[in-house]
């Protein structure tokens, strides 16, 4: 995908992630979840021709990646989808400037402004952990945390990705961390790629979907 920039996230580790992917899954992924969707991209559906256009493609079986970037709004977003069947098991929505702030897919959360401890209590909970993810990396000069949750009635997980400088991050002010991506995901898929053990952090349950 010729001038991929994902997430802060992700920016060092797209490659080594790709590969993780590609070893896991040899199979396609198949796995009842809801109409969630970014911007007409339906988590479960192929990519409507009725979507902007993208700004960038790659196929690297068993999937299939699409990168579109919102300039206006200071955000992009990236879908993976089986290469077969064109059926979108992964999207993610990310700020795409470092300044200000940018509305995210859900009422009342901002990129670059909302927290990791908005979201715990927002949610009542810090919510699970994929053994092979964890709560907690660090990726250049950032440090990153993922708080996720199963979405209730379904297969389905968002988990928001909020940062940190390194410098100032510790167990005191991770939850002053800022929310700088929105991922949502096929349960299945998320097993495969980030460990099948979600263990549940106190006071843990699936939320209401935030979609609707």
């Amino acid at each position: 995908m010729c001038g991929w920039r994902g997430p802060a996230w992700r920016r060092l580790r797209v490659a080594s992630d790709m590969r993780l992917i590609l070893a896991l899954c040899a199979c396609a992924v198949a796995a009842p979840v809801s109409a969630q969707n970014y911007r007409g991209v339906v988590l479960g559906q192929p990519i409507s021709d009725s979507v902007p256009t993208p700004v960038g493609t790659e196929v690297a079986a068993p999937f299939a990646y699409t990168l579109w970037a919102f300039e206006d709004e200071g955000l992009s977003m990236s879908a993976t989808a089986d290469s077969e069947t064109g059926d979108v098991v992964y999207l993610e929505m990310w700020r795409s400037l470092t300044e200000g702030t940018q509305r995210a897919p859900f009422g009342g959360m901002y990129f670059g402004e909302t927290t990791r401890g908005d979201l715990a209590e927002r949610f009542g909970s810090e919510g699970i952990v994929f053994e092979n993810r964890g709560r907690f990396a660090e990726v250049g000069p950032l440090a990153v945390y993922f708080i996720s949750y199963e979405i209730e009635g379904s297969d389905t997980i968002v988990s928001f990705v909020t940062v940190q400088p390194l410098a100032e991050a510790s167990e005191e002010t991770a939850d002053a961390s800022v929310l700088d991506s929105v991922i949502v995901a096929d349960g299945a898929y998320l097993d495969l790629a980030w460990g099948v053990n979600r263990g549940r952090l106190p006071d843990y349950t699936p939320i209401a979907d935030p979609f609707e």
